[in-house]
């Protein structure tokens, strides 16, 4: 029913809890694919194996190139199911998560949807919330801002497949699709039920200049593919960004 896709570059203390996550979840018609990817893959593969052997529905695929758009892309060609489920290797999926977003996208006849964050901290503590824009303010939000939290999306696979996949960008893989996406007419939403911890520490790439960096460039990319102010503004709102935030390379 479902593929899960999760990347790993590396072991650390948080990868565990986070492969428990998915193989708890009440839908159990579920794949867990696993692309251990960058120069630690051998060892992260290895290290999986060794821990999830019990389990049969976790599949490791490894590959040297250390970039997370890639190996999403190598997940979706190996997914069997009709359904993808995006998961990061530091966060929990609380047991219900993969249920309640089939049986949403379902019940609505969407073709992706997503979900509201818990923030918890490195030791499991929570320390808020973080929501995003749901129905018709996702349009109205994706040019200035990714409107979904990666790490939440379940999606019909063929959405993927006919946007050919996962195309660019270091830390703004997922910006980059939504952008392509919203070209045409694409059913999605966020529900406002927190269904993932998203955690946050140290070696997350949130925040970081490269991320701001591509997506000024994607804003100038759908400002000259759709000339309108709304998109001219956009490119403004992104290079300021870019200016503003710290320098986290």
């Amino acid at each position: 029913m479902i593929s899960v896709i999760m990347g790993v570059h590396a072991v650390d203390a948080y990868l565990n809890a986070s492969i428990q996550s998915i193989l708890d979840q009440t839908e159990r018609n579920l794949e867990l694919i696993i692309i251990a990817n960058g120069a630690q893959h051998a060892q992260v593969a290895g290290y999986i194996k060794n821990q999830f052997s019990h389990d049969k529905r976790i599949h490791i695929i490894q590959s040297k190139i250390g970039q997370l758009s890639y190996a999403l892309n190598l997940g979706l060609d190996h997914a069997r199911f009709d359904y993808i489920a995006r998961m990061d290797s530091d966060d929990i999926a609380l047991p219900e998560r993969l249920a309640k977003q089939l049986n949403h996208l379902l019940e609505f006849e969407l073709d992706m949807v997503g979900c509201d964050l818990t923030l918890i901290d490195s030791k499991g503590k929570e320390l808020g919330e973080q929501c995003y824009p749901k129905g018709s303010n996702i349009a109205r939000y994706l040019p200035f801002k990714n409107p979904f939290a990666h790490n939440t999306i379940l999606a019909k696979k063929q959405l993927f497949i006919e946007a050919r996949g996962y195309n660019a960008g270091f830390n703004t893989e997922d910006y980059d699709l939504w952008l392509r996406l919203g070209r045409n007419i694409v059913r999605w939403d966020n529900m406002p039920e927190k269904l993932v911890l998203y955690r946050i520490h140290d070696a997350a790439s949130k925040g970081q200049l490269l991320g701001y960096a591509e997506s000024a460039a994607y804003s100038l990319r759908e400002f000259f593919l759709k000339k309108n102010p709304n998109r001219l503004f956009a490119i403004f709102v992104q290079i300021g960004k870019a200016i503003l935030k710290p320098n986290k390379k």
